[in-house]
């Protein structure tokens, strides 16, 4: 019998083990944790960067609109006896400190868009036919991008020289009146794009270059939260909400400003003892972290922190982004939540 040789036997290739395939698998998922933390940290990075160098160009903006107008624009918002959710008017009432419950609420959404774009038409802000209007004088000034000046009044007439009907609410959307006519066609009535306005086109100040930085307010929800659409989301009444500026992460960017005395928007309104109301004690605009000597000592927040930043004391506005967590906390510097940590504020003179 022939005997075969235990080296010319076939060989036969192992398999993996159950134990060595999870081993594996655990590689491969740890790998993909990895890289998806990495891509997501470089997101929020990129995000963050680019939404720093928006509230600069905003900054500038204002700046700009400041050289030329001698003021800086006021902060608008709703106001009882102005306008309702869902029209074009809402949340674009001038507004002074006293109309608001207190500082930490003296802010605005739209003031950056009005006055820094020019969303508007001739009864609006003097400037520019709202589409799908009839065709009349004007027709060249569409897109209406751009403003004329806002007079003396820093709002187009609805302080010193508002419409008839709405003389006793000086100040309201509805009450604007760019070229100080005595009897003149209201903002939503059917012939504005007759009125014929002369004079410079100023701006616009900021140009936007991604649509997705652009944002209707459709309203508030029950936490007074912005309740923002973008024109991507195809929404029928796009064009008819007031429109705000939206940072990298879609929140609306809000503008504080040095509250100003009255309507006079040069003015400065005294805080009853050795000084004038400032943008230092408003909390969420306060730093996270000070670097050491920085902090200044201002009004306590809900925590009973009084500290808070020069840079803040002497600014005569400030942009606020609420940050990748979208969130922010009007009542304390540093809240137990931590959604202040992340805010990002620019401020400017």
């Amino acid at each position: 019998m022939r005997m075969m040789n235990r080296n010319n036997l076939p060989t036969h290739r192992r398999g993996f083990t159950l134990t060595e395939l999870l081993t594996v698998v655990a590689i491969i998922v740890l790998l993909i944790g990895t890289v998806t933390v990495a891509v997501g940290a470089a997101t929020r990075k990129a995000q963050r960067t680019k939404t720093q160098f928006l509230l600069g160009s905003i900054a500038s903006g204002l700046g700009q609109f400041q050289t030329d107008f001698g003021y800086l624009p006021p902060v608008l918002m709703a106001r009882q006896g102005g306008e309702t959710a869902g029209f074009r008017g809402f949340a674009r009432d001038v507004t002074t400190v006293g109309q608001v419950p207190n500082l930490q609420q003296w802010y605005s959404y739209t003031t950056l868009a009005d006055y820094l774009v020019g969303y508007g038409n001739r009864s609006e802000d003097g400037y520019g036919v709202r589409l799908g209007g009839s065709a009349g004088p004007g027709t060249k000034e569409n897109p209406p991008f751009g403003i004329r000046a806002p007079g003396s009044d820093g709002a187009w007439g609805s302080v010193d020289a508002p419409q008839n009907a709405y003389a006793a609410f000086p100040g309201l959307y509805r009450a604007r009146n760019p070229n100080r006519d005595a009897n003149p066609i209201a903002v939503n009535g059917a012939n504005w794009n007759s009125v014929g306005i002369e004079g410079r086109v100023y701006g616009p100040y900021l140009e936007l270059t991604d649509e997705k930085l652009l944002g209707g307010l459709k309203g508030f929800d029950a936490q007074g939260n912005p309740i923002i659409v973008t024109n991507d989301q195809l929404d029928p009444n796009f064009d008819n909400y007031p429109k705000v500026l939206l940072d990298y992460w879609g929140t609306p960017i809000s503008y504080y400003r040095a509250p100003y005395a009255g309507s006079d928007l040069r003015s400065e309104l005294s805080n009853g003892s050795d000084g004038f109301v400032n943008l230092s004690d408003v909390f969420a605009l306060r730093p996270w972290e000070f670097a050491t000597g920085q902090e200044l000592r201002g009004v306590a927040d809900a925590n009973g922190d009084e500290f808070t930043a020069a840079s803040l004391k002497g600014a005569a506005f400030a942009l606020f982004s609420r940050g990748p967590d979208r969130l922010f906390d009007r009542n304390a510097r540093r809240d137990a939540q931590e959604f202040n940590k992340d805010n990002i504020v620019e401020t400017g003179r």
